[in-house]
């Protein structure tokens, strides 16, 4: 076989990032009190920035919370509601050093933006490639390399993968420990050593040592950059809904105001130096590129609001039916705007209703069709789960199999492992940890 060197041209269309796009795009997907600390680390650094002060009290602000009680002039209507710090960056940050390109790049940082605070990623990956108009294989590929991130565990669909993955860090992947995690997790939870050695046809003590190994493994690995703790809450917009009618505002009380600052501007013999010219140039570039991203976040913030608020008014009603099925894709085809800037309006972001604060990402929800053809949200059916549960027999709790029937009686037909799934995703225990925590507590 011979081999020569040639050369070839060849045209590619490709976009390259510019700094000022980058910096929306980051700014998009803050939660405010880190776009307040950007920006003061942007005024600090530059001195063409000044911030205006910014909080009065507004007739808009107080009427929006009137329902909850009288207010002052100097009132604080910022809500107590978790709070999820935007530690999101730091992923993003990390998965950037990693090398992806392209849709798998993309693929990657939307998944980060889907995670919960335990560090889970429950995103079916089906409607996540749908969403952002790639293939399953490239989706798999970003979240295979988000599982690869630390801290170990982090990208896993559930406490069973977490634990996997965290074991094959260790190059356990052959050993005990992975064997019963992989297959008597249930066991495992309710610490059933006698049942799993003797299923296993291992020694009790072998057993009880690899499970004492399993329990020094995190099965909430973003638990600690992600943890939601009880913080005072700026809600980003602030809406009031009566009947069909919507009253939307950004809450632009709490948002920095920022003006560009000339502090040469009665010394102009400074500019005369070609050092100092480049300086005020660069830095006067830079004010403009920061207040015009920050008018553009507020811009795509505002217009995704309207239209889901819009979308979803009936469930705001006293005899609504709660939140309609809508995607983050089906938001997007509607905006004309691309999948991953809806993920990145949604995420961090907030909206008081009607006096009542909640995340804005609470009402987007996938769905899954029923028996007669109509579509029930995800959101709807994880409401029924809870209301099932809530009103079961607390001596004899209803197992997941025993709710996905009550389900199908209804026509929703889902696999046991999903309302597991659901279930955990709202916090409720398993059967036979509600039934104990129900003896616990009589005893």
């Amino acid at each position: 076989m011979k081999y020569k060197i040639a050369q070839n041209q060849r045209i590619l269309l490709k976009l390259a990032l510019t700094p000022q796009m980058r910096q929306s795009i980051a700014l998009l997907g803050m939660a405010t009190k880190d776009l307040l600390e950007y920006v003061d680390t942007a005024v600090a650094a530059n001195p063409f920035l000044k911030k205006e002060v910014q909080y009065k009290g507004t007739e808009r602000g107080i009427k929006a919370s009137k329902n909850k009680r009288e207010l002052s002039d100097e009132y604080d209507y910022r809500a107590n509601i978790p709070q999820e710090e935007n530690q999101r960056l730091a992923l993003i940050s990390q998965v950037r050093m990693l090398g992806l390109e392209g849709k798998i790049l993309e693929a990657a940082e939307y998944l980060i933006y889907e995670m919960n605070d335990n560090g889970y990623i429950e995103a079916d990956l089906k409607e996540a490639a749908e969403a952002l108009s790639t293939d399953l294989g490239k989706v798999a590929k970003a979240l295979e390399a988000i599982q690869k991130m630390d801290p170990p565990g982090i990208g896993a669909g559930d406490v069973r993968e977490c634990l996997q993955l965290q074991l094959k860090r260790q190059g356990k992947e052959n050993s005990l420990e992975y064997l019963i995690v992989t297959k008597f997790i249930t066991e495992l939870a309710s610490n059933e050593i006698d049942k799993i050695s003797i299923a296993l046809k291992s020694d009790r003590k072998k057993v009880k040592d690899a499970i004492s190994n399993i329990k020094k493994l995190n099965p909430r690995p973003a638990s600690t950059i992600l943890a939601k703790e009880a913080q005072r809450v700026v809600p980003d917009l602030i809406a009031e809904v009566k009947d069909k009618n919507i009253n939307l505002a950004l809450n632009s009380d709490w948002l920095p105001q920022l003006e560009i600052h000339n502090p040469y501007k009665y010394e102009p013999d400074i500019a005369k130096d070609a050092q100092a010219k480049k300086f005020i140039k660069e830095n006067m570039v830079s004010a403009k590129f920061l207040i015009d991203n920050l008018r553009k976040r507020q811009d795509t913030i505002y217009k995704v609001a309207d239209y889901i608020v819009g979308f979803q008014v009936d469930g705001f009603n006293e005899n609504g039916n709660g939140i309609n099925t809508l995607t983050i894709s089906e938001v997007a085809k509607a905006l004309n705007m691309h999948p991953s800037t809806i993920s990145r309006t949604v995420s961090n972001k907030y909206i008081q209703i009607n006096g009542e604060v909640v995340c804005l990402k609470t009402l987007l929800s996938g769905g899954i069709k029923k028996r007669d053809g109509e579509i029930i949200s995800k959101t709807n059916i994880k409401k029924k789960i809870e209301t099932i549960i809530n009103n079961e027999d607390k001596i004899h709790p209803l197992s997941d199999e025993e709710i996905r029937k009550r389900l199908e009686i209804e026509g929703i037909k889902m696999e046991r492992r999903t309302i597991a799934k659901y279930r955990e995703s709202i916090r409720i225990l398993p059967a036979y940890l509600r039934r104990k925590a129900k003896s616990a507590s009589s005893d």
